[in-house]
């Protein structure tokens, strides 16, 4: 049904798939939509779920900006973001 309404509608897969949509803004911005909650949180590391895994992101001075059901954003300074299934 998904895959049809993306086709009919000529949508990206992103807005009616489940799957992680991430955005980063430099290495100080981090927006992540389709989330499932925070799993771990340290100013150092974060761990994201996502429909099919998790999310690390490392860095110095990370902190949730703001966390919604459907969006996260995180700020610091970014190093690294790993996808692990």
């Amino acid at each position: 049904m998904r895959k049809w309404a993306s086709d009919w509608f000529d949508l990206p897969p992103d807005v009616t798939s489940e799957v992680p949509r991430i955005e980063m803004i430099g290495p100080y911005r981090l927006q992540i939509e389709n989330h499932q909650g925070v799993v771990h949180f340290s100013h150092h590391e974060m761990k994201v779920k996502v429909s099919q895994g998790q999310l690390a992101i490392m860095g110095e001075q990370l902190k949730i900006k703001a966390i919604h059901p459907d969006v996260i954003w995180i700020e610091g300074t970014i190093h690294e973001l790993r996808y692990m299934k």
